[in-house]
């Protein structure tokens, strides 16, 4: 009987792990299947992700081609009818009538409204009142310029730079807003570079604009100022084959040019500042009073805009007055003030004439009285 029990156990355990065995076998194959299903649609959304990006490029591509296009054809547009109008003014012209002729220059620009841009360009900025010599190049991304003695300051609450332009033995201090701070690697250095870039107000030929400028020594290149692609994109195309296309946006201003130039001006001995210095002495004369060698003092350049103290001084000692030019309503006053000096003075005349009159008519009557008694 008991071997009977055992027997009947033993058959029930062998019977539980068959079925278990089978119930694993069967979970694990479940989760294998699982496994696949999850892989394929994870593939299958790779796939999708990957034909969306493909078809975001190839709608990005279109939208810059159709867009190229678009201005394609503005531009011929553009060109014809330039060329119409250009027509019809020369036609006119022959015929003998006055028309008004387009400001267009097309050795300045092209039929589409770009700046031409020589190799080298004079580009004023505001910030230095100067002009200065630019190399133009294209395969430099940021503009820049030279700076030295770099200083850091604040201006109503935001940071500014200070620095110094040393160039054709001239030094201009400029104060500009800073912008960012750039990191380059050098080649010639381990590790990186760090320039402060600025914001600086320039006009090349008729076109004004505020840049962003690198701050860079460059007192040993050729020239002080660099013009990058970011300042010219879509304003200038740049003909390699020419130099200083575009004129001088400010003709009287303080000049500098590269060094080569520089150099050879000095071996001639030309002065490519003089009008300017001239100009400038012209302005600052009179306004500041100086004790020559001979221990005299100056009046400066122009003694009409001396200082008061020194001229009334000289005035003093020679006994001249200097002609100052007066407006109408200043030679007016002073007329309106002669005349009526010379009335008070024919008043004061008469006045004493009078007097000098009833003294003597006084007197006659006292000397007839004196005889009567």
């Amino acid at each position: 009987m008991h071997y009977k029990k055992t027997l009947l156990l033993a058959l029930l355990l062998g019977s539980q792990a068959v079925y278990s065995a089978d119930n694993a076998s069967d979970i694990s194959n479940k989760i294998t299947h699982l496994d696949g299903t999850i892989q394929s649609i994870n593939g299958e959304l790779n796939s999708q992700r990957s034909a969306i990006s493909n078809l975001r490029s190839d709608i990005d591509r279109s939208n810059d081609k159709f867009k190229r296009q678009i201005l394609e054809e503005l531009k011929a547009l553009q060109r014809q009818n330039q060329f119409v109008y250009d027509s019809l003014v020369a036609e006119k012209e022959k015929e003998g009538g006055k028309v008004v002729k387009p400001l267009r220059n097309y050795d300045l620009q092209t039929p589409d409204g770009k700046m031409i841009l020589g190799g080298e360009e004079f580009v004023y900025v505001k910030e230095a009142n100067a002009t200065i010599a630019a190399r133009i190049d294209t395969g430099a991304s940021q503009s820049s310029i030279s700076a030295q003695d770099i200083t850091e300051f604040e201006r109503n609450g935001k940071k500014w730079m200070r620095f110094t332009i040393n160039h054709n033995d001239r030094s201009i201090q400029v104060e500009a807003p800073f912008v960012a701070q750039t990191k380059l690697r050098q080649s010639s250095i381990e590790g990186y570079s760090y320039r402060p870039i600025v914001r600086l107000n320039v006009k090349i030929g008729d076109y004004s604009t505020a840049a962003d400028f690198n701050l860079v020594d460059r007192s040993r290149m050729q020239f002080a100022l660099l013009i990058g692609r970011t300042l010219l994109t879509d304003i200038a195309v740049v003909d390699v084959s020419r130099n200083r296309v575009q004129p001088r946006a400010d003709k009287d201003g303080l000049t500098i040019i590269s060094i080569d130039d520089y150099v050879a001006n000095q071996a001639k001995g030309i002065n490519v500042n003089e009008k300017y210095d001239a100009l400038e002495k012209a302005r600052q004369g009179g306004q500041i009073a100086t004790v020559s060698k001979d221990a005299t003092q100056s009046l400066g350049t122009n003694a009409e805009s001396s200082l008061p103290s020194v001229r009334e001084k000289i005035e003093s000692e020679n006994g001249t007055k200097l002609k100052m030019k007066t407006d109408k309503k200043a030679k007016a006053t002073e007329e309106t003030i002669e005349i009526k000096e010379k009335q008070n003075s024919k008043n004061s005349k008469d006045a004493k004439a009078n007097k000098n009159k009833a003294s003597s008519k006084v007197a006659k009557n006292d000397n007839s009285e004196n005889k009567k008694g």
